[in-house]
């Protein structure tokens, strides 16, 4: 039997322990990749303003340390409603993508989506949305997830390819991209059929005339060139939607304490506000550029638009239904959206 003596066990000892501290340094030191897979092309609001320069300031701050690599436009393949299950399944570390995408898996905020309940300004959607996400909906829609940036578009208005409409009776017959359920049964209940189409298959569908227009916000329009297959657009806003920049929360925690906090120093509230800020001001830039190239800007009256308020009224209660089916308080969520919406800049 071989004896180890105090002195040749205290040296054992130390020898492990500085193993233990250079296996740790040498881990703290290693590179990590992180995939971002996205529902729209790098032309677009939120990869400009919100995703590139994400990923620039991770990867200085990080020392190089941290990559990121980004793949606009399903690159990575699948359709957009895939990208919530490839989070999870860790296909991917982090999806950009919209509530809508994904049916029923983010009914919850896609309540912040219904026509006539939102601020107007992306700005002002955008503190309403994360104020609301983080009261309802933290512990259900996103659990298992870290949010890394989340904002409302600018208004989304009708666009129209040859229909100049003036009242729900142009509505009747007509076929618009919707995204969502929600934006559907509105336009359902206007009286027009809604189809679900992704940024990338709008185009050629208005330019085959496979549908009569759209409804999508101002600044999405210049990007995907769509003022080149519609005419017609109707000023007054409708609905906003909701953009959203997801992780899976496994693939945060694997991150070194040093890295998470890299992350974390370029997300919150502030930052995603500061973000809507700047889509806010492609609102008029869009505006002016559809204008030049000769589309038709227009206004239908207030009093038509308190018909539309009305005949959309149903929907809410269908979303409010819903949320009380999941074990929330509907009623009290909806209320709670148009009391948000109010204090950061609802026009009644």
């Amino acid at each position: 039997m071989i004896k180890t003596t105090r002195r040749q066990f205290t040296a054992l000892a130390a020898a492990a322990a500085a193993t233990t501290l250079l296996g740790a340094a040498a881990k703290a030191q290693d590179a990590y990749t992180l995939k971002i897979h996205s529902f729209s092309g790098p032309q677009a609001p939120e990869a400009i303003n919100m995703v590139l320069p994400f990923i620039e300031a991770v990867e200085e701050q990080s020392g190089g340390r941290l990559k990121m690599e980004f793949y606009p436009s399903m690159q990575l393949g699948g359709s957009a409603s895939d990208l919530v299950e490839q989070m999870e399944d860790q296909v991917v570390d982090i999806i950009v993508a919209i509530p809508g995408l994904t049916p029923g898996r983010f009914s919850g905020l896609e309540g912040m989506d219904m026509p006539f309940t939102n601020v107007g300004t992306s700005q002002g959607q955008t503190a309403a949305l994360l104020d609301f996400t983080n009261k309802y909906l933290l512990d259900n829609e996103f659990k298992g997830i870290k949010i890394l940036h989340m904002h409302g578009t600018d208004a989304a208005v009708i666009h129209t390819t040859e229909t100049q409409i003036e009242s729900m009776d142009d509505m009747k017959g007509l076929k618009l991209r919707a995204p969502g359920r929600y934006t559907g049964e509105a336009v359902k209940a206007l009286g027009g059929t809604p189809v679900g189409l992704s940024l990338g298959e709008t185009y050629e569908a208005l330019e085959r005339s496979q549908v009569d227009g759209m409804t999508i916000n101002w600044a999405i329009m210049t990007p995907y060139k769509l003022q080149e297959v519609s005419k017609y657009h109707m000023e007054n806003p409708l609905y906003q939607n909701s953009i959203f920049v997801l992780m899976n929360q496994d693939s945060f925690d694997a991150l070194p304490e040093d890295l998470q906090k890299v992350i974390d120093d370029n997300i919150g509230f502030d930052k995603s506000v500061e973000i809507a800020g700047n889509i806010d001001k492609l609102t008029d830039a869009a505006k002016a550029t559809i204008s030049e190239e000769g589309g038709v800007l227009y206004s239908v009256s207030d009093e038509e638009i308190e018909k539309w308020k009305e005949a959309v009224r149903p929907v809410y209660q269908i979303w409010i239904d819903e949320m009380d089916k999941r074990g929330l308080p509907g009623q009290e969520m909806f209320d709670d959206i148009m009391a948000l919406t109010a204090k950061y800049g609802r026009p009644e």
